[in-house]
């Protein structure tokens, strides 16, 4: 609905305007009604933009043709009808001429006053309808244009060949302010792509997310005055940043100003944004010919995340041949965990041979050494958590996750702790997945550690091996030393005493969560394995 005040000193004519026209079925909403032009002004102010004054000719203080000039001369409403009585037609006129849009003589004939009504709500409708079509053409053509400036800067990136003379035209035709000189490129990875991200991504948040980051930019660029940034995504959650120097520049002076550049873009997105994010930063180039050559860098800088963890600025100059491309791939970390979880002892001299090439990647610098072995110990942690999950109930993990790498001294005293790390797992799962290279014994193993939170009997195992229990009994002691229900009860025991030392559980709420049917029964075999009960157990720890 359109909303309407009326302007008149006499309140009989205001009050008669509110109370006899049925506005809503014209189509209108009565908002407000004002006894002078300055009143009137203030409620202009007040009501931002009605679209509908209906203002009599004579009131005080800024008759209704000052009230008319002063509505067209500042956008104040649509449309102004004008009130008169019949003998001052001339001042009528010139309202008119003014760009009034209709007249109402007094006294008020109701039929003629919805007439009125009814030709302004038209007219109100065929301008609102044009206003409607040229936003939607704006946002169409302002649409095309940033299709067409992403595909120009997205080729560019990527190597396709570009006439460097066309420069002025595409700056003044797509607002791409490019010269040819020096460059460089960044990639703001925006998130993890993990379960939070995902979700942003569903629920349409992600895209306002980008374009915060994007004001960010912007906002800090505005402190860089010697850079000029354009800016596009590449893919979801890829923002590539290209910046020039405005004035000539030595390569390292520039290469300085673009770190402190994308430093303070990172804090910022962590600050207002509230979210990870990581930046790789290609080389500095002198020609923007060679502007793919660092988008390249970029991306390969960005890969480093895998050495040096994310949620930081990652700027690491390397030759791309064979000999020097010491790039760390996750699929290493798989390997290695997978090396750990089988109870291979190749698994040490692989994590050696790791954290060695990671030093090496890292130019032996100690800071970054001890972040990237901090980062190594997290993502194992974290792979093994997630796809290992019995071995997050019997080992804990905290007492090398909590560890600060950077107060250690020496590139040394990392390595120690690291392969510290790694031994100690791998005697955790030797000691839960004995005898492996027995399959059978293997397999019965690995269905006690997944079913840990169940009742597990030698008829149990049995059936799922489809073997005889007296055959498994046998084979069980010979391959391990000891007799499979003791080996259900150890690790059943050590699961309980890490659920008594980490949460407030009752004795029969750990009972439950093992699976045993009793919690008499329970404390019973809690007694036997650890010579204490649970109670007192949890009392112990707790004094320590």
């Amino acid at each position: 609905m359109f909303g309407v005040m009326v302007v008149d000193d006499d309140p009989k004519i205001r009050e008669w305007f509110e109370a006899e026209i049925e506005w809503g079925k014209l189509g209108f909403n009565f908002i407000c009604s004002a006894k002078d032009g300055i009143d009137a002004l203030n409620k202009l102010n007040q009501y931002n933009k009605l679209d509908l004054i209906i203002s009599d000719i004579d009131i005080p203080k800024m008759n209704g043709i000052e009230l008319l000039n002063s509505v067209k001369e500042y956008n104040l409403s649509s449309m102004i009808v004008l009130l008169s009585d019949a003998d001052n037609m001339a001042h009528v006129r010139q309202g008119m001429l003014l760009g009034a849009h209709d007249y109402i003589l007094k006294p008020m004939d109701k039929d003629k006053v919805i007439e009125v009504l009814k030709k302004a709500y038209d007219s109100l409708m065929d301008k609102k309808m044009e206003e409607e079509k040229s936003k939607n053409l704006k946002k169409r053509l302002e649409l095309n244009l940033s299709l067409s400036r992403d595909k120009i800067l997205q080729d560019l990136l990527r190597g396709k060949e570009f006439p460097l003379q066309e420069l002025d035209y595409i700056e003044d035709e797509y607002n791409i302010s490019l010269k040819k000189g020096m460059v460089q490129v960044g990639i703001i990875e925006i998130g993890n792509f993990d379960a939070d991200s995902r979700e942003l991504i569903k629920s349409g948040r992600f895209d306002s997310l980008i374009k915060e980051v994007g004001k960010i930019i912007s906002d800090v660029l505005t402190e860089f005055q010697e850079l000029r940034c354009n800016m596009v995504e590449m893919d979801i959650g890829l923002i590539s940043v290209i910046l020039q120097p405005e004035s000539q520049k030595e390569i390292q002076e520039f290469e300085d100003m673009t770190a402190d550049f994308f430093e303070r873009v990172l804090k910022e997105i962590k600050q207002d944004a509230n979210m990870r994010a990581t930046v790789g930063i290609g080389g500095a180039y002198a020609s923007l010919r060679d502007i793919s050559l660092s988008y390249m860098g970029a991306k390969a800088a960005l890969r480093h995340k895998y050495i040096l963890g994310g949620n930081r600025v990652i700027h690491i100059k390397t030759d791309y041949n064979e000999k020097q491309s010491l790039l760390y791939p996750a699929e290493r970390e798989k390997m290695l965990v997978e090396s750990i979880m089988a109870g291979d002892d190749n698994a040490l001299k692989l994590a050696e041979n790791i954290f060695e090439d990671i030093a090496i990647g890292t130019g032996d610098n100690l800071k970054r050494t001890a972040f990237a072995a901090n980062q190594l110990v997290f993502n194992i942690s974290n792979f093994i958590d997630m796809q290992y999950d019995f071995i997050n109930k019997l080992y804990d993990f905290r007492k090398y996750n909590n560890v600060d790498f950077a107060k250690f001294s020496s590139k040394d005293e990392i390595k120690e702790f690291f392969i510290a790390f790694v031994t100690e797992l791998l005697n955790v799962v030797k000691e839960y997945k004995p005898a492996q290279s027995n399959s059978l014994i293997k397999k019965a193993c690995e269905y006690v550690l997944s079913h840990i939170d169940q009742e597990i009997t030698l008829m149990t195992i049995a059936d799922y091996l489809s073997i005889s229990k007296n055959y498994f009994c046998s084979l069980f002691k010979q391959e391990t030393g000891y007799n499979f229900l003791e080996y259900v009860t150890k690790v059943k025991m050590e699961w309980a005493k890490k659920l008594l030392r980490e949460g407030n559980y009752k004795t029969y709420e750990v009972s439950e969560m093992l699976g045993y049917r009793e919690a008499s029964y329970f404390s019973r075999l809690f007694r036997k394995y650890t010579k204490l009960s649970p109670a007192e157990y949890k009392k112990s720890f707790e004094n320590q």
